[in-house]
């Protein structure tokens, strides 16, 4: 069966467990990950037993010959058709996910009987299968393979943004659409701020270089993070960094099939309390990643959920000392039955 077909299966399936007779979806990320076809415009609704998507003319054609297990149309006004297929169907407990919906077309839905429903095409998603598992592994590979070739290029006096383009444009050279986010470079004390944003800073020498990056591949999202130093690092960034090493090597240790994630945060930060610096680690060891650069599960210290063979993860500890450096390594990863494959290895 085709891949695409099956997960409107898997999601049908999902409706006849949640006791619910429809969904609706809008977001062209659900669409395509259920259908293939991943341009913008559609709206699709899935019954226990039938799918079919409305989208303007000018798609139909091209969606027809991609797509031949939803029945499609173009019709003059697509919610207005979505609801009215509802209706002529009888059925009863259409649902619509609020977290992918736009504040207008949810009340759109609710005016005309729909409720919400949360988490049912993320589910989906958590577990990577056939080629979605390749297409993580390209992404990661050539993000990986790019750290090799931008690193030796970060010379004193580059500035932060002219990394960050040349960065972009190695990937895309080796086949990826464009990066997974707004890549992250950071210099010296910016290297401290987690979500630091890449600015016309220069390098100077003998200080913190961070770089946290990924590009798309395939619709599929990679994501790593680099920390070195430039120049000749002192006794307390060799410490730091050590710390910080060997803490992701404690989490990586952990991630299996059958692990809650929480377990998984809780080994790294376990490692860097101990090590006397739990007040400079300041986020989550991790999420997922695939269509999304962040989508389920999660890796904090709350998360009640479990690691799934064919889940992607990250695995990204650090330690941020303000006004000084900071340090973060992170890794994307698959989880297997008995540990994980690390797709980013190749970058160190």
């Amino acid at each position: 069966m085709n891949i695409h077909a099956k997960r409107i299966k898997d999601l049908q399936y999902l409706l006849k467990q949640n006791r619910l007779d429809a969904i609706v979806l809008s977001r062209t990320l659900e669409i395509g990950f259920l259908t293939g076809f991943h341009l913008d415009g559609l709206l699709m609704l899935v019954s226990r037993t039938g799918a079919w998507a409305f989208m303007p003319k000018m798609l139909l054609a091209d969606f027809n010959s991609k797509v031949n297990f939803v029945k499609a149309s173009s019709p003059d006004n697509m919610l207005e058709a979505a609801a009215a297929k509802v209706k002529e169907l009888g059925l009863k407990k259409a649902v619509f996910e609020p977290e992918t919906e736009s504040y207008l077309r949810g009340n759109f839905w609710k005016k005309c009987g729909f409720a919400e429903h949360k988490g049912l095409t993320s589910s989906l998603r958590k577990i990577k299968e056939g080629e979605e598992v390749e297409l993580l592994r390209k992404s990661c590979h050539i993000a990986a393979k790019a750290f090799g070739i931008i690193k030796p290029r970060i010379k004193t006096g580059r500035t932060e943004l002219s990394v960050y383009r040349e960065l972009e444009d190695i990937m895309q050279a080796m086949g990826a659409k464009g990066p997974s986010f707004n890549l992250i470079i950071g210099f010296g004390p910016d290297s401290a701020l987690p979500h630091h944003e890449t600015s016309e800073r220069k390098l100077r020498n003998n200080e913190a270089v961070l770089i946290d990056y990924g590009c798309v591949y395939g619709n599929y999202c990679s994501d790593i993070t680099r920390t070195y130093f430039h120049g000749k690092p002192d006794a307390e960034f060799k410490k730091v960094y050590a710390i910080v090493d060997a803490a992701q090597k404690a989490g990586l240790a952990k991630v299996r099939a059958g692990v809650k994630t929480r377990d998984v945060d809780a080994a790294c930060r376990s490692h860097i309390s101990d090590a006397g610096y739990g007040q400079y680690f300041i986020h989550g060891t991790g999420h997922g990643v695939g269509l999304e650069i962040h989508e389920a599960p999660t890796l904090n210290t709350k998360s009640e959920e479990v690691l799934t063979a064919g889940m992607a993860v990250t695995v990204e500890p650090g330690i941020y000392l303000q006004g000084k450096f900071g340090v973060r390594i992170e890794d994307s990863v698959l989880v297997t039955r008995t540990g994980c494959e690390i797709l980013t290895k190749m970058a160190r």
